[in-house]
């Protein structure tokens, strides 16, 4: 019987994707977006390829930031999701 890698195996399965994006507690990881729409304290909207992202929250930042990659700090209340 095979060994299961979960771990490998949902790594390999998020990095195969064009985009995502993880919540844990108080962050919120962002994989390949294409342009930072607004940023406040409150709301963070995000446009990607085929969507838009509206990140509603208190004490909402900007931790880290490249390219094509975010992890937003803060207390996250609702993350919505507007297909184009």
């Amino acid at each position: 019987m095979k060994n299961l890698h979960f771990r490998d195996s949902f790594k390999n399965f998020l990095f195969d994707l064009e985009d995502f994006i993880t919540i844990y507690e108080n962050h919120l990881h962002v994989f390949n977006y294409q342009k930072l729409n607004n940023l406040s304290e409150t709301e963070i909207i995000l446009s990607f390829n085929k969507m838009k992202v509206i990140i509603s929250g208190v004490n909402l930042k900007i931790k880290q930031m490249t390219k094509q990659e975010l992890l937003i700090n803060g207390k996250i209340l609702k993350v919505e999701f507007s297909y184009v």
